[in-house]
């Protein structure tokens, strides 16, 4: 086995000819750099130029590295999303006043058709919410008059308050439309923040399930109130009827057309 000397010195190579240490007969070499070491007493010529290089380039990443482990959640929550073309869930809401200290809850289900369409129904009274691309109704049931109230949007991108409405029913791009932060990522689920890419707007806190990445909760908080809704026995690319996401007043509704 040979012994590699750490005395090696860099050499000239005219300097080393004169001293007739380098055996005459040996080409000389192109202009490379190269050293002089010792194997068992032996003198060698070794030609450090690639290994130099070796080094030089490791100290680098390469130009196209692996993604993110936060890029690469980002991508599995976008796909799982994109594969969803309608779904239906069970949801619990609690809705609690920052000003006034109260706290209201409600449960019931929800009906999406993406891209634009979703009906929300409580279970127990509380209000019916029918979104339809830009159309926007919510229906309030009168048992003891027997009928009900109306109040009807021709343009619900005029309202602010819908968020999570126009959340949940939309074809949404993460990284197109929101700045996007992961603040917790274990093998149950991530918590994901997201405000406006552009403007002022709050930020709505999304809870993913795995390993199906649905969504699993959201909240949305304002200097006003906090509004966290939670979503269970979800069922995706089902067939739902056209009839859920409009309404035709009767004659007995009271009906209020709001234009803005």
């Amino acid at each position: 086995m040979f012994a590699l000397d750490i005395t090696a010195q860099p050499c000239s190579w005219n300097n080393w000819k004169k001293k007739g240490l380098w055996p005459h007969q040996l080409e000389r070499p192109n202009d490379e750099l190269f050293w002089l070491t010792r194997f068992n007493g032996t003198l060698s010529r070794v030609n450090w130029f690639p290994f130099i290089l070796f080094l030089i380039l490791g100290a680098f990443p390469p130009l196209h590295s692996a993604p993110s482990k936060e890029a690469a959640t980002i991508d599995s929550i976008q796909k799982a999303w994109d594969q969803v073309s309608s779904y239906q869930a069970e949801f619990k809401q609690v809705i609690k006043s920052k000003t006034l200290g109260t706290q209201e809850g409600s449960e019931g289900r929800f009906f999406v058709v993406k891209p634009g369409k979703l009906r929300w129904e409580p279970s127990v009274g509380g209000t019916i919410q029918i979104l339809n691309g830009n159309e926007f109704w919510q229906l309030r049931q009168s048992k003891r008059r027997k009928q009900t109230q109306v109040d009807h949007y021709a343009d619900i991108s005029k309202l602010v308050d819908l968020r999570s409405l126009t959340f949940l029913s939309g074809k949404i791009n993460i990284r197109k439309s929101y700045k996007y932060k992961i603040l917790k990522d274990d093998s149950s689920s991530v918590f994901l923040a997201l405000s406006p890419l552009e403007g002022v707007g709050d930020t709505i806190l999304a809870e993913i399930l795995k390993p199906s990445y649905l969504l699993g909760a959201l909240k949305l908080e304002s200097p006003e109130s906090e509004t966290r809704i939670d979503f269970k026995n979800i069922q995706t690319n089902v067939s739902l009827k056209d009839s859920l996401f409009t309404y035709q007043p009767s004659p007995q509704d009271i009906v209020h057309h709001h234009q803005r």
